[in-house]
C-alpha cells in the first residue's frame, strides 16, 4: 500500500524544493506554475487561513476534479471534501494561464501539477495543497507517488514575497549548479583512477618501457602487453583530451541554459 503524502516530509522551504527537484530541469513547467498559484490564485486572511481567489468547479484556468485514484493523496472525509488539480497545458481554459506558465508546453514537459484540497460549501478555504508529477515511463497519467509531497503554507508565503526570477534563481540555477559540480567531480574520479592504474604498471611492463627507452628498436619487437612508453603517453594524453572535451560541452550546456532562465 503506498504510503500517504502526509507521512512523509513537507515542502517548507526553499531549500527543500532544491532537494525535491519538483518542475526540474526546464523546459518543465512546474515552478513556474506554483509561483503563478501563490502569486495570483490565493492570498491569506487575518486568521492566517489560505483563501482561494475563485471557484475551480468553474474550471476557469484548467482547473478540474482530481480523482485520487492511485491514492497517492490521503482519502477525503465524507462528500463534501474535494480534490482539484490545475497545471494540464492542454487541458480547456488552459490557456487562461500566464504565458510565462504556457511557453514551456511540450508535451514531454507537460507533466507537473499542482492539488488542492477543499470542502464544499466554504469553497474558498484551502484545506491543502501538493504537488505531483506524472511517472517517468509509467503509464498514460499515471503518477509517481515518491514525488508526491505537501507544501507548507509557510513556502507559499515566501513564494509571494519573491519576484519570479529570484524565486527560479533560488531553485533551478543553484540545482544545475550543483548537477554540474557533481559530474565534474565523478569526471575527475574517473581521470584520476584512469590515471592512477597508468602510473602503476606491473614490473614486466615497466622493464618494457625502460628497455626501449635504452634501446629504441626494441619498441618494433615488443610484445602486447608491454606497450612501449610512447603508446602509453599517447593513449594517456587521448584519454586526457577527451575528458576536457566532455567538461568544455558540459560547461557550455550549463551556460546556455542559464541564459535562458
Amino acid at each position: 500500500m503506498v504510503r500517504s503524502v502526509e507521512e512523509r516530509r513537507q515542502l517548507s522551504t526553499i531549500q527543500d524544493f532544491k532537494d525535491n527537484g519538483f518542475g526540474q530541469p526546464p523546459p518543465r513547467h512546474g515552478l513556474r506554475l506554483l509561483y503563478w498559484f501563490a502569486t495570483e490564485c490565493v492570498e491569506f486572511n487575518q486568521h492566517g487561513n489560505m483563501l482561494l481567489l475563485f471557484n475551480p468547479v468553474e474550471k476557469d484556468f484548467g482547473f478540474h476534479y482530481f480523482g485520487n485514484f492511485e491514492k497517492i493523496l490521503p482519502d477525503l472525509k465524507g462528500r463534501r471534501e474535494h480534490y482539484f488539480g490545475v497545471g494540464n497545458l492542454t487541458y480547456p481554459k488552459a490557456e487562461e494561464l500566464p504565458n510565462y506558465v504556457r511557453e514551456y508546453s511540450q508535451s514531454q514537459c507537460n507533466k507537473d501539477r499542482i492539488i488542492i484540497r477543499q470542502k464544499q460549501g466554504n469553497v474558498q478555504d484551502v484545506m491543502a495543497i501538493y504537488v505531483i508529477e506524472h511517472k517517468q515511463g509509467g503509464h498514460l497519467g499515471e503518477f509517481d507517488a515518491k514525488s508526491t509531497r505537501l507544501v507548507n503554507p509557510d513556502l507559499i508565503r515566501m513564494i509571494r514575497d519573491a519576484e519570479l526570477e529570484k524565486f527560479l534563481d533560488q531553485t533551478v540555477r543553484e540545482r544545475l549548479l550543483k548537477t554540474f559540480k557533481q559530474k565534474m567531480d565523478v569526471i575527475s574520479l574517473e581521470f584520476d583512477s584512469t590515471h592512477s592504474k597508468r602510473s602503476r604498471p606491473d614490473q614486466t611492463t615497466w622493464d618494457n618501457s625502460v628497455r626501449t627507452l635504452l634501446d629504441p628498436e626494441q619498441d618494433a619487437t615488443m610484445s602486447p602487453p608491454g606497450l612501449s612508453l610512447r603508446k602509453r603517453c599517447s593513449r594517456s594524453c587521448k584519454v586526457f583530451s577527451v575528458i576536457l572535451v566532455v567538461s568544455l560541452v558540459i560547461t557550455l550546456t550549463v551556460l546556455a541554459i542559464l541564459g535562458k532562465l
